[in-house]
């Protein structure tokens, strides 16, 4: 069972268990007409991980694109923490304040309009969607927009976005120097012991003799990828969240387990994701500890990106 919430006037209010999240096809419920003919959109989300809100992140261009003169606005780290409070401790990633999520993942978004500390009325968030419940491989952000009325036409490509400022292209490329044609892999504490890494490596040396910069853990050397021979490792740098991704999303190639910056780059780069042994492939690897056994039932598939099982 899942908890729902409303959004309402600026207050977080439990609506009562459901089976799942959002509403049947074929038992539909939609957004009311007048929520659209105001043309005032929230883009919410009840969940604050990285790749919980940058799945999303092509909400803002898709609402811009069907109605041009729409405001679309995203929560503030003052509303975050205003509406959820302690709960955003439950994304945090060690000492990552999780209220700074959407300004790591919306800045420079031209389809933003503003940050907001507040708003006075309904915010139709995350768990209005509309599923499918004999497809579960059917990305988050286009479920929401089958609940705000799109059609699939108003979607052609629903993948994640990212925008970059001047002064973070020229940080990225100070660090790129005169690498162009350059891998990188990124994986998480979880890597092998949710997955067969096999795959992931084999994938790997498809590529040959490339340059690979290397996120993880543990030292490349210390891990079954020690046979790169060509590896700079980024974990060192000191990199913050958008960097880092500037940098993936120049990679010719991404390969990793699953994590929310690798979802992430799914316009930008060929991605390949590991998938779990167990279930085939995994969005969220763990959860308290136990591998995830619906991973596409939270909407977190990704089109374009390759799933390695």
């Amino acid at each position: 069972m899942a908890l729902f919430f409303r959004i309402v006037n600026n207050r977080l209010i439990p609506a009562g268990d459901t089976p799942r999240l959002g509403f049947n096809q074929n038992d539909p419920y939609y957004i009311p007409d007048e929520y659209l003919e105001k043309k005032e959109f929230i883009v919410m989300r009840t969940c604050h991980g990285i790749g919980d809100w940058c799945i999303i992140s092509g909400l803002p261009r898709l609402l811009k694109e069907k109605y041009p003169d729409c405001k679309v606005y995203v929560p503030s780290s003052v509303m975050l923490k205003n509406l959820f409070g302690d709960m955003l401790n439950n994304w945090g990633y060690g000492t990552y304040d999780c209220s700074q999520i959407t300004y790591d993942v919306f800045q420079n978004n031209p389809y933003v309009d503003n940050f907001i500390d507040s708003f006075e009325d309904e915010i139709f968030h995350d768990h209005y969607r509309i599923y499918d419940e004999n497809k579960d491989e059917i990305p988050l952000t286009e479920q929401m927009l089958k609940f705000w009325q799109f059609k699939k036409e108003d979607y052609p490509d629903s993948t994640p976005d990212i925008y970059f400022s001047e002064e973070e292209k020229l940080f990225g490329d100070k660090i790129l120097g005169s690498h162009k044609d350059f891998g990188y892999i990124g994986v998480s504490s979880t890597y092998g012991s949710t997955a067969n890494t096999q795959v992931l490596i084999d994938k790997i040396k498809e590529y040959g003799d490339i340059t690979w910069f290397y996120y993880g853990e543990q030292p490349i050397e210390e891990t079954d990828l020690n046979f790169v021979k060509n590896s700079i490792a980024v974990k060192p740098m000191n990199l913050n969240i958008r960097q880092q991704m500037y940098l993936r999303c120049k990679a010719k190639v991404n390969v990793g387990n699953e994590t929310g910056m690798t979802l992430w780059c799914a316009k930008y780069s060929d991605t390949y994701v590991l998938g779990n042994k167990f279930f085939g492939p995994v969005h969220g690897a763990e959860l308290n500890g136990k591998p995830r056994k619906d991973p596409f039932k939270s909407g977190n598939f990704i089109n374009k990106i390759n799933y390695l099982t």
